[in-house]
């Protein structure tokens, strides 16, 4: 019932009563029966009641402002100029009003401009972050969550955390986080060969009680690789150096328990001895080139070299090893091609790497070196009709020590690093090299290399830590 009707109902109810309550005294007092006049009774009620109502339908409307600027202000479209401004108590009362309107509007401005700064903070993030409510229902996802667990959000959103992942090891640490409070961390491996380091804390809230849990995601598969190869280089590293150190130790000590004395064995484990020595050493210098290009990688780019005058360097190294073998060397190089964007020195160790393996690897047949120009970057060819590479073996050839036939290489004299230095020297530069071979059919390199004109240098680039 409106209001207005409400305070007419009344007044007309007390009116009447008053009235009936009038004429009665009045007979029992003067003993004389009054008649009523029902058009001067029915004016003298309806008169002040159409007052009454007139101030009572003014009433309503201001309590009706106050309602809607009240509505306005949950729906967030609050008014101060709708509110009255009169001076009695309903105007006070706007005014009060009024004030809360704007703290409130202010109150819910700044959380949403928070909020705001959260959610951009959540999505930057580079760690998954998972928020969940009391009973482990999911509240948030961010995008690196996403991308870890390979689900969205919107798809997720108020479903219980079991169901965005099935390990039951981190389970149970969302148990108890939401039960007891406590935080604990695990590693787990996905489907989709991540590693991933889970940190879950509670979320505390009122008397010690849970009212859910975050847990933050860590991506540790990178890491993780790099411990690997740390692990299997230094494995490496100690086998390639045991073995030429044993070979000496063990002649050295032949030797001097009496070989000496004899002058063909004394000239035989001598050059044994020699030979063992110049491999250390060169195994020592190729570790020491490799460590040398990736801390300080930014250096492959200084200079400029021309490809002819690279290979004009190590002409009197390839061509008497390919005679040697009776390898024919097919060299196409035109006069006419750009410059590289590195250092000779750097790009003579790349020619001088791939056609030395191409030689090594080939019994008979040919290895050749093509240079091309396209599209603003040079593109080297190294091919042979050598022994190939198998194809399960093709996405290890750049990793420092892995052989194909570690016996034949020991035999020949490789490290296992000279692939690996070029891989370093060219990506140095921002170029790209890549492999086809078949087994028994030769093997093709392809270096991709920017000329002088199209490298981008970035003078200020801080040398990268290597990972040796």
């Amino acid at each position: 019932m409106k209001i207005k009707w409400l305070i007419l109902g009344l007044y007309l109810l007390v009116s009447s009563f008053s009235i009936l309550l009038f004429w009665l005294g009045a007979q029992v007092h003067t003993g004389i029966r009054w008649d009523i006049d029902p058009l001067a009774t029915a004016l003298a009620i309806l008169l002040p009641g159409g007052i009454i109502y007139f101030f009572a339908f003014q009433f309503e409307k201001r309590i009706r402002r106050i309602n809607d600027a009240i509505a306005g202000i949950l729906e967030e479209e609050f008014q101060p100029d709708s509110l009255p401004e009169d001076a009695d108590e309903l105007g006070t009362l706007s005014k009060a009003i009024a004030n809360l309107g704007q703290q409130i509007n202010l109150s819910m401005l700044n959380n949403r401009q928070e909020a705001q700064k959260i959610q951009a903070i959540l999505a930057g993030m580079q760690e998954g972050v998972i928020s969940l409510d009391h009973v482990g229902r999911i509240v948030l996802l961010n995008r690196a969550a996403e991308r870890l667990f390979g689900r969205e959000q919107e798809a997720v959103r108020d479903k219980h955390f079991s169901e965005l992942c099935g390990f039951e090891e981190l389970g149970d640490l969302v148990t108890q986080a939401l039960e007891k409070g406590s935080s604990g961390q695990i590693e787990l491996a996905t489907n989709s060969k991540l590693m991933i380091r889970a940190q879950v804390s509670p979320i505390s809230g009122e008397r010690a009680r849970s009212q859910g849990a975050v847990i933050v995601c860590y991506d540790i598969t990178e890491i993780r690789r790099l411990e690997l190869l740390r692990t299997e280089f230094v494995g490496n590293v100690s086998h390639e150096l045991r073995t030429p150190l044993t070979s000496i130790k063990g002649f050295v000590e032949t030797l001097l328990d009496g070989a000496s004395e004899v002058p063909h064995l004394r000239e035989r484990f001598l050059n044994i001895i020699h030979k063992e020595t110049l491999r250390l050493q060169r195994l020592v210098d190729e570790l020491l080139t490799l460590s040398r290009i990736e801390n300080q990688r930014q250096d492959a780019g200084q200079g400029m070299s021309k490809v002819q005058e690279a290979y004009e360097k190590i002409r009197p190294v390839i061509e008497p090893y390919a005679e040697a073998k009776k390898v024919e060397l097919e060299i196409k190089i035109p006069k006419d091609l750009p410059e590289v964007a590195m250092g000779i020195d750097l790009l003579s160790q790349v020619l001088l790497n791939l056609m030395e393996n191409a030689v090594k690897y080939t019994v008979k047949g040919k290895v050749w070196l093509h240079a091309f120009h396209d599209d603003g970057k040079i593109l080297l060819e190294f091919g042979d009709t050598g022994c190939g590479i198998p194809k399960e073996d093709l996405p290890r050839i750049f990793e420092r020590f892995y052989r194909v036939d570690k016996a034949r290489s020991r035999e020949q004299g490789g490290t296992g690093l000279g692939l690996s230095i070029v891989k370093h020297i060219v990506e140095g530069v921002k170029g790209k090299i890549t492999v086809a071979s078949e087994p028994g059919s030769g093997s093709v390199f392809i270096c991709e290399l920017p000329t002088g004109n199209g490298v981008e240098r970035n003078e200020e680039e801080e040398p990268k830590e290597g990972n040796l």
